[in-house]
């Protein structure tokens, strides 16, 4: 009958993988909401420094849209306003992107309305009741960005400790076990109690040359797992430095 491996030398652990794949959108998620906070708070602030002024296109430049994994370069063009205020600061930026190059120089010398903040000499295309519609949803973006980082922060602890630290545990209990003899650092320990719900800990007693110890171990167990060690009441283990780690097969 085919069996499986219980604690340290189980090579895959289910609810790591899940932690690493929450770890990571998690904090994809909270970069991509910070950003987003950042540029409403830029676009509050010249919502209320910015002036409507209007601006002529003057020029055109040609710019690289191929993917990342093409081989093939694709083309396009955008049009470069300019607005040169009374106190002579000069405004410049993108509007527009066309395919076709014609069609980008056909929109020289058109008029185009932008918004400038004469305290940073930003400016940008579109107006002001636009740029205020576009910040009605700042302060959700904001409540995003606080629960989302707050929901990173748990996962980054569950990942560094369960994930990266109890792995480099692991591959040392294995690397003294390679190093010694099984039967002379295995000891037996009995299980004490169970705790959990999704996944579960083990609390084990055992006696070892520093005397008698009852600890929870830091690995966690499926359901499955823990019934196994429950049944099987005693179970062998690796003591290491202030912790342990089970060394059994389940059926």
């Amino acid at each position: 009958m085919a069996s499986c491996e219980v604690g340290v030398k189980k090579p895959f652990k289910i609810y790591q993988v899940i932690i690493t794949v929450a770890f990571a959108i998690l904090a994809v998620l909270s970069i991509i909401l910070w950003i987003w906070c950042y540029s409403d708070y830029n676009n509050n602030k010249l919502l209320r420094n910015g002036i409507e002024v209007e601006a002529e296109i003057v020029n055109v430049r040609e710019i690289d849209v191929s993917p990342g994994d093409s081989h093939t370069t694709k083309r396009a063009w955008e049009c470069i306003y300019s607005y040169i205020a009374p106190d002579g600061t000069e405004y410049s930026g993108i509007v527009g992107q066309f395919s076709q190059k014609k069609d980008a120089l056909n929109h020289i010398g058109d008029k185009v309305t932008i918004i400038i903040d004469p305290t940073d000499g930003y400016s940008t295309y579109g107006t002001l009741e636009s740029l205020d519609y576009r910040l009605k949803n700042s302060q959700t973006h904001l409540l995003l960005a606080c629960v989302f980082t707050g929901l990173l922060c748990v996962s980054s602890y569950l990942f560094f400790y369960r994930v990266v630290y109890r792995d480099k545990l692991d591959k040392n209990i294995l690397k003294k076990m390679r190093c010694s003899y099984v039967e002379n650092i295995a000891v037996e320990g009995e299980i004490v109690k169970i705790l959990g719900l999704l996944w579960f800990y083990v609390k084990v007693k055992y006696t070892d040359n520093k005397g008698t110890h009852a600890k929870w171990a830091r690995s966690w167990f499926t359901r499955k797992e823990a019934e196994f060690l429950k049944q099987k009441k005693f179970v062998r283990i690796i003591p290491y430095k202030n912790t342990y780690g089970i060394l059994e097969e389940m059926p």
